[in-house]
């Protein structure tokens, strides 16, 4: 976690792991302090309350979840050689986001963005992790469009959010007991960009 004190940190990073473990309400304030070995006094020193060190925690998590996003989409992104490539570089980043092992972490996200509905305190804390995610996607449509594999006519911002939606929008397949034909959903998504841009 960046610059901040060690203890803190610490009871971050035991608050993320009992949240992967139990869910943001499985656990109380006593087994975070069992866990992390860190007295009540310490944690109320560095958190208004046991709310604020959960808000913490899940604003990690989600800044994690963001920063691998990043790192990998980048990766894939700016080795491409031709649109084409880069129209099968997205398919491939697609087949991946959307996957079946990325189920649980589509929830996370969308459950630590839905918490931000009802908390202005995790709307702050959340609103610059996001920002960041959309700037970075965009920044590399800018590039796409500099190359000329990408349409100048549409914002660069518009399809990063577009990208992140559809993406983060499958928890309602997910979530189904009817679920649909995932080839079906990503030969929608493959015609849908290259449409789009």
């Amino acid at each position: 976690m960046r610059d901040i004190h060690p203890t803190k940190s610490h009871l971050i990073a035991t608050t993320v792991s009992l949240i992967d473990e139990f869910g943001p309400q499985g656990f109380t304030v006593d087994q975070l302090l069992d866990n992390s070995k860190i007295s009540k006094g310490s944690l109320y020193h560095h958190f208004e309350d046991f709310h604020d060190v959960i808000i913490a925690a899940q604003v990690e998590r989600f800044a994690q979840y963001v920063e691998e996003d990043i790192a990998g989409v980048t990766q894939v992104l700016l080795a491409a050689t031709s649109r084409e490539d880069l129209l099968n570089r997205l398919d491939t980043v697609s087949l991946i986001a959307h996957s079946e092992e990325r189920a649980k972490r589509r929830g996370d996200r969308m459950e630590i963005l839905t918490s931000a509905r009802h908390s202005e305190k995790m709307k702050l804390a959340l609103g610059p992790v996001q920002a960041r995610l959309t700037a970075s996607f965009a920044d590399l449509i800018r590039e796409m469009q500099s190359r000329q594999w990408v349409t100048t006519e549409i914002s660069p911002e518009a399809v990063a959010v577009f990208i992140q939606a559809y993406s983060l929008g499958l928890v309602v397949n997910d979530a189904s007991s009817d679920r649909i034909d995932m080839a079906k959903w990503h030969q929608l998504i493959s015609r849908t960009l290259r449409t789009l841009i």
